[in-house]
């Protein structure tokens, strides 16, 4: 009885293996093709550029809140208005477990009375590639932009 339970764990183990590993084919595939770009994402064309119809220091104030709600680690020069984040690990990346990679992103922020600019670059750690830095992917960017500039938004509705 107890060689039916050691075959069936066996059995059962290597089928979590196979069904696993369907999604680490395509995975390699784009990575060994230089395809591979963080999850997520949006086709919309986000303009780098929002301006707000708010005070310029409720927009600093507002923007300096978003980043630490966000969890960044930032730099501000408040001399030129340009504000720098440290990498921020995306949530949700590691794609394929042992061989998977990591993606962060670092904001760039320039602010400029009641305009805000975000420009947005990418790290790479990979187990199965050379990594990179300073990448550009424009679908994940637009959807970091349109999520910020929205936080923005509703900061500055309950100021």
């Amino acid at each position: 009885m107890r060689n039916k339970h050691s075959i069936a764990y066996i059995v059962l183990f290597w089928f979590s293996i196979f069904v696993s590993g369907c999604s680490d084919i395509n995975y390699v595939k784009n990575e060994l093709t230089n395809t591979a770009k963080p999850t997520g994402g949006i086709e919309e064309h986000v303009p780098a550029t929002k301006t707000f119809s708010a005070d310029p220091s409720k927009v600093r104030n507002a923007v300096l809140s978003v980043l630490d709600q966000q969890g960044y680690i930032y730099e501000e020069n408040p001399s030129t208005g340009t504000i720098k984040t440290e990498p921020q690990p995306l949530s949700g990346q590691n794609d394929s477990g042992f061989i998977g990679a990591t993606y962060s992103a670092k904001l760039f922020i320039k602010i400029a009375k009641s305009s805000v600019t975000l420009n947005v670059r990418f790290n790479k750690e990979s187990n199965l590639t050379m990594g990179g830095q300073n990448l550009q992917f424009p679908e994940k960017e637009n959807a970091l932009r349109k999520d910020f500039f929205d936080a923005v938004n509703n900061e500055l509705a309950q100021q």
